[in-house]
């Protein structure tokens, strides 16, 4: 089992998959996620490239310390730059969704000369903005009353709650085992990190010159904060996917795949990314 020891001496778990010498793809999962959410695009993508694709600290097999200063977004950005330093890549082309997404576009912000490309999806540069809508701020105040309860009644609590709505029995224990089996500190300080992020916006235009692919569902409540993203990165590829809810590497993952290779392939070939692109169902 593959294990790093970051700067401040927390074990991250990861894998990796691919030929050595093939282009090196950085996949960061999301919020109480864990690299198994990239499963569909590495067997489709399989031998094409070598994946990296590590569980985020207080995720997964990942360790998750106690002491919730040690979380933050640019100290999960560090955790990745140390990982690529560790296996001696220099540039890689760098993936993430959700919370994963975040990091991502910390990390390019803040090392934009390790990136060949990044792939944003169903993610936002900041935890508040004037052109967000009421379904993303639904969505934060849902997260916030998430972690209150998390804190009060504990990650197997939040798990019996969330699975209550759940009508599919295999879905509903599903998000019960998953809950259950997260570190509290590592579900609190990642949710703290979500919401002490400082907005990234403004440096997107001037720090990601690199080619970029921005993701997300039309139905997905984080969707106003594509078009933030976009209004900031004219020369980006933006794919909206319709009715498609968040997560869209597993929510539609062979739609999701197919634009993935696309960009990858055409970033390989030097060829131009901008456009903006609806995928129907």
């Amino acid at each position: 089992m593959p294990e790093f020891e970051t700067s401040d001496g927390t074990m991250l778990w990861y894998e990796e998959q691919g030929p050595g010498d093939a282009p090196p793809v950085v996949l960061l999962h999301g919020f109480t996620s864990s690299h198994r959410m990239w499963h569909a695009q590495r067997a489709e993508l399989e031998g094409r490239y070598r994946f990296v694709v590590p569980d985020l600290r207080g995720h997964g097999l990942s360790g998750a310390p106690e002491d919730l200063g040690t979380y933050s977004i640019e100290r999960y950005a560090a955790d990745a730059r140390e990982l690529l330093d560790h296996l001696e890549i220099g540039i890689c082309a760098l993936i993430g969704c959700s919370f994963g997404g975040m990091i991502a576009l910390q990390f390019a912000v803040t090392w934009p000369e390790r990136l060949a490309c990044l792939v944003v999806s169903d993610a936002s540069p900041a935890y508040e903005h004037v052109s967000y809508d009421e379904r993303f701020r639904e969505r934060e105040e849902a997260i916030r009353a998430n972690e209150a309860f998390a804190a009060e009644r504990g990650m197997a609590g939040l798990g019996k709650r969330l699975a209550a709505n759940v009508h599919d029995p295999f879905l509903a224990d599903g998000i019960r085992r998953r809950y259950a089996a997260m570190a509290l500190p590592g579900y609190l300080g990642a949710a703290k990190t979500r919401r002490e992020r400082p907005d990234v916006t403004s440096l997107l235009r001037e720090r990601l010159t690199m080619p970029v692919l921005l993701c997300d569902g039309d139905a997905d409540p984080v969707f106003s904060a594509l078009d933030v993203m976009a209004r900031e990165l004219p020369e980006a590829r933006v794919a909206i996917f319709e009715g498609a809810a968040h997560g869209l590497p597993s929510q539609r993952p062979e739609a999701f795949t197919v634009v993935l290779r696309e960009f990858l392939e055409d970033v390989e070939a030097g060829a131009g990314v901008t456009g903006r692109r609806v995928i129907a169902m």
